[in-house]
C-alpha cells in the first residue's frame, strides 16, 4: 500500500473548536458504528484513547469513499502511528474538550440504539398481536383459497418475528459494547489507555490473512513467507519465573516485532512463546534476512523488569510459499524449521529447504 496522507476533515472541525452540525453528527455516528465494530472483531481493546485514535483513521475512510479490508486498515493505522513515541504525543494532545465530544458519540450512539431497540420490540408485539389474529381467523375461515392465503401470511409474520429475534440479539450486542466503552472513557489510567500498543493479531485472524493471502498468491503469483519464532527455553522460564516476568518478556518481544515489521506485515502470537509473522511481497533471500534482523535484534533485546533485566533468545523457521503448497502446510514447515534451529542450539535462522536436506 502506498503511503497516504491520512486526515479527518470533520475531526479538524473539532479541534478548531468550530460547531458541529446535525449532519456533522450523523456522520459521526455513522463512523463510530463501523469503528465499534472494527474493534471489537479484531479484538482491540476499547479504550478511549485507542478509540479516539482509530476514530480518525475510520473518518479519513468515511470521507474518502474508499473500501479497505481489515489488515489494510491496520495498515492505515501504522502509518499514522508508526512508534511508541508519536502514541504518547497524540495521547498528551488530547484535550478536555475533545474527551468530551468522544463521549457524547458514545452517549448518542448508545440513546440510538436503545431507540431501535424499543421500536424492534414494540413492532414484535405488534406481529405477536397480528400472529393470534390470524390464527383465529383461519381456524374460523370456510373456503380453502383464503386459509391457504391466510396462513401464507401468517408464515410471513413469523419469518420477520425470527428476523427481528437475531438483529434484536445483535443490537443488544453491540449496546452492551457501547456501554463497555462508555464505562472505560472515564477511566483515567494512561497504561490502561494504550493496550493497543503491545496488542497483536489472534491466532483465527491471523489463519484468516493467510487464506486470503495465499489465494492472492494462487491468482496473482504474488509472493509472501511465514516467519515463525520462538523463544528459546520459553518452557524453562515459564517454570523459573512469575508470570509477570514472562508476560513482560512476551510484550516487550511483540513491541520489538512490531517495530521491525512494515505496516502491511501481520503478526500474531500463534502458541507457547511461539509469534507467526506473515510477511507479503517476499522472497526467499529476503526473508531470511528478515530472519537475522529479528534474531539479532532480540539477541541484543534487555528486557527491563522493575530493577532487573532479562535477556533470551529466539529459534526462527522460515517457510516461503510455493504453487505445490497448502495454506496449512507453509506453518507446519515454518514449524519444523523451528524445530530444526532449536536442534542446532537455537539463536539461529532455518528455513523449510534446510529441514529437506537434513531428511
Amino acid at each position: 500500500m502506498s503511503k497516504e496522507r491520512i486526515s479527518c476533515k470533520l475531526m479538524e472541525k473539532i479541534n478548531n473548536g468550530e460547531p458541529l452540525t446535525s449532519k456533522d453528527f450523523q456522520n459521526i455516528t455513522a463512523i463510530a458504528k463501523e469503528e465499534i465494530k472494527f474493534l471489537s472483531r479484531n479484538n482491540i481493546p476499547l479504550t478511549p484513547f485507542n478509540y479516539y485514535m482509530w476514530f480518525e483513521i475510520f473518518c479519513y475512510i468515511y470521507e474518502s469513499g474508499k473500501e479497505y479490508s481489515d489488515p489494510e486498515i491496520i495498515g492505515l493505522f501504522k502509518e499514522k502511528y508508526p512508534d511508541e513515541d508519536i502514541i504518547k504525543e497524540t495521547i498528551l494532545k488530547i484535550n478536555k474538550a475533545d474527551r468530551e465530544i468522544v463521549s457524547k458519540i458514545a452517549s448518542e450512539i448508545e440513546k440510538e440504539l436503545s431507540e431501535v431497540l424499543k421500536s424492534l420490540e414494540n413492532h414484535n408485539k405488534l406481529l405477536e398481536k397480528k400472529s393470534r389474529e390470524f390464527k383465529k381467523t383461519i381456524e374460523t375461515a370456510d373456503t380453502k383459497g383464503i386459509k391457504l392465503l391466510l396462513e401464507s401470511v401468517l408464515k410471513n409474520i413469523e419469518e420477520i418475528k425470527k428476523q427481528n429475534c437475531s438483529l434484536k440479539e445483535k443490537l443488544q450486542e453491540s449496546k452492551a459494547q457501547v456501554e463497555k466503552l462508555s464505562e472505560k472513557l472515564k477511566e483515567t489510567e494512561k497504561n490502561a489507555l494504550i493496550e493497543f500498543l503491545t496488542s497483536i493479531a489472534t491466532k483465527s485472524s491471523f489463519e484468516k490473512v493467510l487464506k486470503d493471502i495465499f489465494r492472492d498468491y494462487r491468482e496473482r503469483n504474488y509472493p509472501f513467507a511465514v516467519l515463525m519464532i520462538k523463544i528459546d527455553n520459553f518452557p524453562n522460564l515459564v517454570k523459573e519465573y512469575s508470570k509477570e516476568i514472562t508476560d513482560t518478556i512476551l510484550d516487550e518481544i511483540a513491541r520489538k516485532l512490531k517495530k521491525l515489521l512494515r505496516a502491511n506485515d501481520v503478526i500474531c502470537y500463534y502458541d507457547d512463546g511461539i509469534f507467526g509473522i506473515i510477511v507479503p511481497g517476499t522472497t526467499f533471500g529476503h526473508a531470511i534476512r528478515i530472519g537475522e534482523r529479528i534474531r539479532k535484534s532480540v539477541e541484543e533485546l534487555i528486557i527491563k523488569v522493575g530493577e532487573s533485566g532479562f535477556k533470551t533468545t529466539v529459534s526462527v523457521g522460515i517457510s516461503v510459499a510455493r504453487s505445490d503448497m497448502h495454506e496449512d502446510e507453509i506453518i507446519d514447515r515454518a514449524l519444523k524449521a523451528v524445530e530444526l534451529s532449536e536442534k542446532a542450539g537455537g539463536n539461529t535462522v532455518k528455513t523449510d529447504l534446510d529441514v529437506e536436506l537434513e531428511s
